[in-house]
């Protein structure tokens, strides 16, 4: 039977309350158990219960706990905050990877709709280029240069292996870059 979503708030009912606290305890343990043994790291967990009566839960062993926590503490400073993130860090991080993912994901629906434009206008969807902003205009620019280029390359390629036929020897031109690796032109990148 699948089980419900629980709500992450405080329980009410003390019955329920505990019982959820020993069924969570014994997770967490078992969680830092296969994390010791799966990474090969040093593990220790310490659980105050509630009203602080009875004597902290200690995984693994008291004396290994302790070990674990001087080890902790006898390091410098710097290593022991070095990977230590906050929650405003992790929001911080967070948005910086995704304002990146947004950076990226513009740059692409620019090139495509540069592509776009310039197979349209090839075709004659287009009538002109009435109307189309200043930005699209030198990307479109720059596309059909690029493409004007690779051609070019394709053609002195093709009458260099014609006058090697011939007998004469030369260097192969250097191609330009594919249409799918090309990257918008470097004023449109952010």
């Amino acid at each position: 039977m699948a089980r419900k979503k629980v709500a992450i708030e405080y329980i009410a009912s003390d019955p329920t309350r505990k019982a959820t606290a020993r069924k969570r305890d014994m997770g967490i343990k078992k969680k830092a158990g296969e994390l010791s043994v799966l990474c090969g790291v040093d593990t220790c967990y310490i659980m105050y219960r509630e009203g602080g009566a009875s004597p902290p839960e200690v995984y693994p062993s008291v004396p290994e706990a302790m070990r674990v926590i001087d080890r902790f503490r006898s390091m410098p400073e710097l290593d022991q905050c070095k990977k230590k993130m906050d929650g405003e860090d992790y929001v911080r991080e967070r948005i910086a990877k995704i304002q990146e993912q947004l950076r990226r994901a513009q740059r692409d629906n620019r090139q495509l709709e540069t592509t776009l434009l310039l197979h349209d206008t090839l075709v004659g969807r287009r009538q002109g280029l009435a109307g189309v902003a200043i930005e699209q205009l030198v990307s479109l620019g720059w596309m059909a240069e690029s493409y004007v280029k690779k051609v070019s390359d394709c053609i002195a390629y093709r009458n260099m292996q014609q006058q090697q036929h011939a007998g004469v020897q030369a260097e192969p031109p250097h191609y330009g870059a594919t249409v799918a690796d090309m990257e918008a032109p470097p004023h449109q990148q952010l």
